[in-house]
């Protein structure tokens, strides 16, 4: 499917990966390697513009991703495979069949994981007090195609309010949920990542959105948390997305996508290293453990 003109589509996974706007576009996850290492980068990992580029398959059972499989678009989109594992031919040609299909595979034994995952993540959004509910009265993997000057963009949401007023995006972990540990990881692409996609809502819709991260573990007891960008937050996540979508701009016009620096680069000292090692110099200077001409005698011995 190609996609000649702004708006709003309903588009299957493999075919969003592969880009189906008219010209390589911009989406939230090449904005971040953008950012983070280079344009050589980005263009190394983008379908449209590294003529190598195949997305990886992962084989190993992730409960994460196939539960956020499931709470989106239901069972239609599994394969149970009644075997073991993957190891016989016939697990595997059944396994590379729902591929094909679209469809995730997925043994049989492993399926109660993630109807104990899907259950648990649902009563707790039942319980959830701010409204409205997350994941209700909308519709899932909303792709949206915009364009930012000449360049392309497109976003691929999770969930999109039929009012376009609320965007859901499921995020699972291995680690903590909690907000105040989760919160850290925010910074190095969920901000980026919601700003993009308000960004493109308002250009698309008009309206101002509001993005809501839930965040669940993904062991038991599959505790989850809602989390949001505060305006201060927000504000930074806004400068970074025009910069990308400036660089972006500049690379897809020029034809040149440049690594790191050519030029020799200087490390400032960090705060926390220059106090830290004055920290030392004062221990060591009251140390009786140091001699009279200054050094240091490990453990207070010569």
């Amino acid at each position: 499917m190609k996609i000649s003109t702004a708006g709003i589509y309903e588009v299957s996974a493999t075919e969003y990966h592969a880009d189906p706007c008219p010209e390589p576009s911009l989406s939230a996850s090449i904005a971040t390697v953008l950012l983070a290492d280079s344009p050589a980068h980005a263009r190394h990992q983008h379908p449209r513009l590294n003529p190598f580029f195949q997305r990886e398959e992962r084989e190993m059972f992730d409960l994460g991703s196939a539960a956020h499989a499931y709470l989106l678009e239901g069972s239609s989109g599994f394969a149970i495979i009644d075997a073991p594992d993957w190891r016989t031919k016939a697990a595997k040609e059944e396994r590379d069949a729902a591929r094909t299909e679209g469809r995730l595979p997925i043994l049989r034994h492993k399926w109660d994981d993630i109807l104990a995952m899907v259950e648990a993540v649902n009563r707790q959004l039942d319980d959830f007090r701010d409204l409205p509910r997350p994941f209700s009265d909308g519709k899932p993997e909303q792709t949206l195609v915009w364009k930012e000057g000449a360049v392309w963009c497109r976003a691929r949401l999770d969930w999109l309010s039929n009012d376009h007023e609320v965007i859901c995006d499921l995020k699972t972990t291995g680690a903590s949920a909690n907000p105040d540990q989760w919160t850290r990881q925010m910074f190095a692409g969920p901000d980026l990542q919601a700003a993009f996609y308000l960004r493109g809502v308002k250009t698309v819709t008009g309206k101002n959105a509001t993005l809501r991260f839930i965040v669940s573990e993904n062991y038991t007891p599959y505790a989850l948390s809602v989390i949001s960008l505060g305006p201060p937050a927000l504000v930074i996540a806004e400068k970074k997305v025009r910069l990308a979508i400036e660089l972006w701009t500049q690379c897809i016009e020029s034809g040149q996508w440049p690594g790191y620096p050519t030029r020799t680069c200087y490390a400032d000292l960090p705060p926390w290293e220059e106090a830290r090692w004055l920290q030392r110099e004062e221990r060591e200077i009251v140390d009786p453990t140091v001699n009279a001409r200054g050094a240091f005698i490990l453990g207070g011995r010569k």
